[in-house]
C-alpha cells in the first residue's frame, strides 16, 4: 500500500500561522505487516540531514487506529528538513492515512486535522498537507478548522532552497510576545488581501502580490537567524519580486504571475548559494493510492 503527501509553504509573508498551500514535491509512503521496520530515502535536495524519526509517522498512526501499528515501513522523501517545507507535518500527515488505512477508515482531512494538530504543533502546514490546494485555518475553541480553495491558476509558486537549515524551535523563540498594533493591523490587512488574490477573486498581478506578502510580525524577529534569507528576499523585494520567507525558513518562496513580464523571475538564477525548484501547487493533497 502507498500513500503520498505534499510537502507545503505556510505563512506566505503576513499569513502567519494561518495561511498555507500545499506543493508539488512530497514524500511517499509504504507500508505492509510484518516485521516492525524502518527504511528512509531521501530524494536529495536541500541541505544533508538525519532521517525523521518513524516515532512520528507511528505517533500519528495510533491517534487514528487506536494503538501503535506494528508494519514495515518505508519512506522516500524530496522534502528538505528544517527548511521551512513542512517536512514534519508531511509526515505526520502520512501517519494519519496509515492509522485510516488499518483501521479501515475513509479519511476525513477535519477529523485528521483535529487529530494531528496536537502532535504537530501548528495547523498552518498540516492543513495544507492534509487538503491540497491553499488553506486558512481557524482557531477554534475545541481545535481548528480550516477553509480550503484552489489557487488562481495564473500565480506560479517557486521555492528557493538554501544550503543550510534552521530549527523550527528556534525560529519560534525568536518571536515577541507583544507586538505593535499598527504593524498587526497591515499584516491582518496584507494577509486579507493576500488570500483574495491566492482565491482569484481580485485578480492578481506581481505588484498586488509584492503588496500583500510584506510581513511585519515574525520574519523580521527571525532575520538574525538566517542573514543570508533575510538579505536575499530584501534584494528580490527591492527588484519588486513578491518574496517571503517559506514556514520558519530558510528557504524562500516566491509568488509570480503567468503572462506578466519574466525578468524578476530571471533574478532568481543570480542569486549564488541557492536552489530554485519550480514546484507547482498541489491540489489533492495526503491520499491513499
Amino acid at each position: 500500500m502507498l500513500i503520498k503527501v505534499p510537502a507545503s509553504t505556510s505563512n506566505l509573508g503576513p499569513g502567519f500561522d494561518c495561511v498555507g498551500g500545499a506543493l508539488g514535491i512530497g514524500l511517499e509512503l509504504r507500508y505492509a505487516e510484518g516485521e516492525p521496520s524502518w527504511t528512509y530515502r531521501h530524494g536529495g535536495l536541500g541541505p544533508a540531514h538525519d532521517a525523521p524519526d518513524a516515532s512520528l509517522v507511528l505517533s500519528a498512526a495510533a491517534r487514528v487506529f487506536g494503538e501503535t501499528p506494528s508494519v514495515a515501513l518505508e519512506m522516500s522523501s524530496d522534502i528538505p528538513m528544517g527548511c521551512g517545507l513542512g517536512s514534519s507535518a508531511s509526515a505526520i500527515a502520512a501517519g494519519l492515512l496509515l492509522g485510516c488505512a488499518l483501521a479501515d477508515k475513509v479519511p476525513d482531512p477535519f477529523e485528521l486535522l483535529r487529530l494531528g494538530t496536537p502532535l504537530e504543533g501548528h495547523a498552518d502546514n498540516l492543513a495544507p498537507a492534509l487538503f491540497g490546494g491553499v488553506t486558512l485555518v481557524l482557531p477554534e475553541f475545541d481545535g481548528v478548522d480550516v477553509l480550503r480553495f484552489e489557487p488562481d491558476p495564473s500565480i506560479v509558486p517557486v521555492i528557493l532552497l538554501p544550503r543550510v537549515s534552521l530549527s523550527t524551535s528556534d525560529a519560534r523563540r525568536a518571536l515577541p510576545d507583544h507586538v505593535d498594533r499598527l504593524d498587526a493591523v497591515k499584516n491582518i490587512a496584507r494577509s486579507s488581501g493576500l488570500v483574495a488574490l491566492l482565491s482569484g477573486t481580485t485578480p492578481p498581478t506581481t505588484e498586488l502580490l509584492h503588496e500583500c506578502t510584506a510581513d511585519l510580525l515574525h520574519q523580521p524577529y527571525r532575520a538574525p537567524l538566517m542573514p543570508e534569507t533575510a538579505a536575499a528576499i530584501e534584494e528580490l523585494r527591492d527588484a519588486g519580486v513578491p518574496a517571503a520567507v517559506s514556514g520558519a525558513g530558510p528557504s524562500i518562496v516566491c509568488l509570480f504571475v503567468r503572462g506578466e513580464d519574466d525578468a524578476p523571475r530571471r533574478l532568481l538564477a543570480d542569486l549564488a548559494g541557492w536552489s530554485v525548484l519550480d514546484v507547482g501547487w498541489d491540489l489533492e493533497g495526503a491520499r491513499i493510492v
